[in-house]
C-alpha cells in the first residue's frame, strides 16, 4: 500500500532543543508511540510510509520560545520523501495554518497516479490533521483514511486553569471533529469504550493500548548500577496534572514512616508547585523537573517500583490507557497502578494493583509493595517486560493495522 502518515514527530537529536525551548509539557510519549508505529508499518507494509509531519510543540510565547516553526524536507528511510510543515506558532492561528498547509500536501499526494491502494493514517484527533485527510479524500474518494485515536479531544487538557474558555474552545472543536469523522474509514482506538463515544457505527476498528520495540528493550536492560540497595525507590514520570492523582500520591507517601523509602518525581504541569512544597518538607522526596526520555529510562533502571497514581475518578478514565504504563512494563521494573476501566484484564497479572483509592488505602498498598523482597519485584518486572515484548511489539501492532485497512480484521477487539 502507498501509505501517508500524518503526525507530529521529532527526531531524537531534536529532543534537547525542544525541551530547552518548551515552557510546558513536551510530548515525549506521543513522539515515541508515533515512531514505534511508523517503524512497524515500514516493515509490515513492505515499503516505508511517507511522513507528512507538523511537530507538536506549545504556542509562542507562553509555551514555546519560537514564534515560527520552519518547514523542510527529509527522509526517515532511504528513498522516501518526507515533509515537515512549518507554521506560525501563535495560539489559534497555528491550527488554521497547519490545516491549510497540510491539506495542500495531502491533496497533491492523493492525486498522484499509482497502482497501489492509497491510505492516509492520521495520528490523533487533531483537527488540522483530520481536515487535511478529509480534503484529500474529497479529491480522491478511493483513498482509505484510518484514524489512530490515542486520546479524545474533550479530555486532553484537564487543568483547572481557564476552565470556561477551554470548555468553549473544546465544544467548538468537537463540532468540527464530529463533522470530519464522516470521512474516516477505519479506527485504531486506545480503549474499547472510545468506539461508542465517537460514534463509529459499523465501521471497522481495533484497540491498541500501546506499542513497544525490541530496540527499546535493549535500552531498558535491568540494571541497578550506582543505586543504594538499602533504599527502596518509588518513581513517577509523567505529566503533573492534579486529575492524574499526583497530590494523592504525595499525601499517601507522606503517611508512610520509613526512612529508607524514596519518592522520585519527574515531569511538568499544574501540580509542580505542590511537588516542590512536599519535597521541601520531606527529604525522602526528590523532584527532577521535566527530563528527556533517555534520562527517564535511566531512572526506570534505578527505581524499585514505578507508579501511576491515576485513579478511576472522572469519565476520562474510560477512554485512557496511560502511555507511561506501557513504558513501565517494558522497563523491567515492576509497576503499581489503579484498576483503570480502560485497561484490559490481561495486564492485571503483570502489575501490582491498588485495592483502595483513598489516600490511606494508597499508603497501605505502597508499604506492602515496597516491603516485598527485591527478588520478587525483579521477577514481576521481568514477566511484564516479556509480556509486552511478545504481545504488544510494533510488528504485531502494525500488522493488525494493515489487516484492519485491508479488511482482514473487521471484527471489533476488546
Amino acid at each position: 500500500m502507498d501509505i501517508l502518515f500524518i503526525g507530529g514527530v521529532f527526531l531524537q537529536e531534536q529532543e534537547n532543543e525542544i525541551l530547552s525551548k518548551s515552557h510546558s509539557v513536551v510530548q515525549f510519549a506521543a513522539n515515541n508511540l508515533q515512531w514505534n508505529l511508523i517503524n512497524g508499518l515500514d516493515i509490515c507494509n513492505g515499503y516505508p510510509v511517507s511522513l507528512l509531519n507538523s511537530v507538536f510543540v506549545g504556542s509562542y510565547p507562553n509555551l514555546y520560545t519560537d514564534i515560527f516553526i520552519k518547514s523542510g524536507e527529509w527522509s526517515h528511510k532511504y528513498g522516501v520523501h518526507d515533509i515537515n510543515v512549518g507554521f506560525l506558532n501563535v495560539f489559534g492561528i497555528k491550527h488554521i495554518w497547519r490545516g491549510i498547509a497540510i491539506a495542500k500536501h495531502a491533496i497533491k499526494w492523493a492525486q498522484k497516479k499509482g497502482d497501489e491502494q492509497k491510505v492516509i493514517i492520521i495520528y490523533s484527533m487533531h483537527t488540522p490533521f483530520m481536515y487535511a485527510a478529509a480534503k484529500a479524500k474529497l479529491k480522491n474518494p478511493n483513498v482509505h483514511v484510518c484514524l489512530i485515536a490515542p486520546d479524545l479531544p474533550e479530555f486532553m487538557n484537564l487543568s483547572k486553569r481557564n476552565e470556561c474558555f477551554i470548555r468553549f474552545l473544546k465544544a467548538f472543536d468537537m463540532r468540527i471533529t464530529k463533522y470530519l469523522l464522516r470521512y474516516f474509514d477505519s479506527f485504531v482506538l486506545l480503549t474499547k469504550q472510545m468506539a461508542e463515544r465517537i460514534n463509529i457505527g459499523n465501521r471497522p476498528w481495533i484497540v491498541i493500548e500501546g506499542v513497544v520495540t525490541s530496540e527499546e528493550a535493549e535500552l531498558t536492560d535491568f540494571s541497578k548500577s550506582g543505586k543504594n540497595y538499602e533504599e527502596k525507590v518509588l518513581l513517577y514520570t509523567g505529566t503533573l496534572q492534579k486529575a492524574y492523582g499526583i497530590i494523592q500520591l504525595l499525601e499517601a507517601f507522606n503517611i508512610i514512616n520509613n526512612s529508607l523509602y524514596r519518592l522520585w518525581i519527574c515531569g511538568a504541569g499544574e501540580a509542580e508547585s505542590n511537588v516542590r512544597e512536599f519535597a521541601e518538607r520531606d527529604h525522602r522526596i526528590k523532584y527532577f523537573g521535566q527530563i528527556t526520555r533517555e534520562e527517564a529510562i535511566k531512572l526506570h533502571k534505578q527505581a524499585d517500583v514505578l507508579i501511576n497514581p491515576r485513579g478511576n475518578e472522572g469519565e476520562f478514565t474510560k477512554y485512557s490507557f496511560p502511555s507511561k504504563i506501557m513504558e513501565y512494563l517494558l522497563s523491567g521494573t515492576p509497576a503499581l497502578v489503579h484498576r483503570l476501566p480502560g485497561m484490559p484484564e490481561e495486564y492485571h497479572e503483570f502489575v501490582y494493583l491498588f485495592d483502595d483509592e483513598s489516600v490511606e488505602g494508597m499508603a497501605g498498598t505502597l508499604e506492602r509493595v515496597l516491603s516485598l523482597p527485591k527478588e520478587e519485584l525483579h521477577a514481576k518486572g521481568t514477566a511484564a517486560k516479556e509480556f509486552v515484548l511478545r504481545e504488544k511489539n510494533n510488528l504485531v501492532q502494525a500488522k493488525r493495522i494493515i489487516e484492519l485497512i485491508k479488511g482482514m480484521e473487521n471484527q471489533k477487539y476488546s
